[in-house]
This record gives C-alpha cells, structure tokens and sequence, in this order.
C-alpha cells in the first residue's frame, strides 16, 4: 500500500492503518515540517521542524519512507503493484496524476481532499467511477493549494479517517460499489452520493485515463 503525502490527511492516515493491523505501508513524500502546518498534521510537533515528514513518520510507525515527490517521470515504478494508492497530497495536478495512473495500473486508488471545513472521499477501482467522472479536468491551479483556501485541522483529521475506511473497504474486498462521501465541518453534514461512471470519461473503456 503507498500513501501519497505525509501532511494533514497522509500521516493520520498511515496510523489509522498501522492501528487496525495493516503491513507493507510504504509513505512517498520530500516536504518537510513546517509550523504553519502543525495545526493539522497532529502527528508531527515542534521538535521535528525543518525534518523530511516521511523521515518522522518512519521512526514513529513501521512505514517505508520514499523521500520523493510522485511525478509522471517516477509514478508508474512506484505505483505498479500496489494494493492500494491513497492521496494525501494538496495539489489537484497531483490527485488527476495519481487517478489516472491507478487507472492505467489497475491499481485501486482512495482520493482524498479537504479545504476549508470541507472534504471529499471517492474510493476509485479499476474501471471507474473516477475523479474525471466527477470533474474532467483539474480546476484552476490558482485555486490549487492549501495556503490559497486554508484547511480547518479537524476537516483533515476527519478526511483522513474516511479515507483510511475506505482503503480498508478496497483492499478486504468488499464489492459495495464505491460513492463519493462529502464533509461539512460548518454545518456538520456528512453525505454518500452515488457517483455514475462518465461515458465520455476514458475509465468507462478501462481505458488509460491520462489526456
């Protein structure tokens, strides 16, 4: 299994499987600590500033730490094979990337977001529905990172453990076909919408989804 991002979804996320008996967890992330983000990534404090976040990580839990941002030059070698790919990164060019490289992978993928006090879970197994059902392309990168919109740390905390539920869900082997959850801390909503596979989107060929 590979989490992609040791930040505010990505670490209590690689606890909550260590926790429930989950092996061979490898972590793939070059960012480091930093105090802006202590509020959300409630795994890390003040001692580890400045400190690579998987480095941290693999001290505290029995995680493999890959020190390297997943891009499409490295992406398929560290994907390939994989139970299972969870998303813990900030950038909507770095989810699409790993959505569409499960995809051509077959590769079971858990995308996983939050801004504000809101959050978005979608399991995506191989065939689809995926995240280019739900919207085809990347939105504005302007609108692409966690310093632009701000996250609530709870929002993260409660994105991870739905994420990390869903990983789970993916890799037992439960056939319940696969929604989109959404989280309102502002309103205290949680909802499950069924997510129809897009016609036009190439995961409905089992088609490799990268345009």
């Amino acid at each position: 299994m590979l989490i992609v991002g040791a930040g505010g979804i990505g670490s209590p996320v690689a606890r909550i499987l260590v926790d429930a008996g989950v092996r061979g967890i490898a972590v793939a992330d070059d960012d480091v600590v930093a105090l802006e983000n202590l509020h959300r990534q409630v795994l890390f404090d003040d001692r580890d500033l400045g400190r690579r976040k998987v480095d941290v990580l693999a001290e505290r839990l029995p995680v493999e730490a890959i020190p390297v941002r997943v891009d499409r030059r490295n992406g398929r070698s560290l994907l390939r094979g994989r139970a299972c790919v969870i998303d813990g990164t900030d950038s909507f060019a770095d989810k699409y990337l790993l959505n569409d490289l499960c995809l051509e992978l077959s590769v079971p993928f858990v995308h996983a977001g939050a801004a504000q006090f809101r959050g978005q879970v979608l399991l995506v197994r191989p065939g689809g529905p995926c995240l280019r059902c739900l919207l085809p392309e990347p939105p504005d990168a302007r609108t692409d990172e966690c310093r632009v919109t701000g996250i609530f740390g709870p929002a993260a905390g409660l994105v991870a453990a739905l994420a990390a539920g869903e990983a789970l869900r993916a890799i037992s082997g439960d056939p319940a076909p696969s929604a989109l959850l959404l989280a309102d801390l502002a309103t205290g909503r949680l909802q499950r919408a069924r997510l129809p596979p897009d016609p036009l989107c190439p995961c409905a060929a089992g088609a490799p989804a990268g345009r």
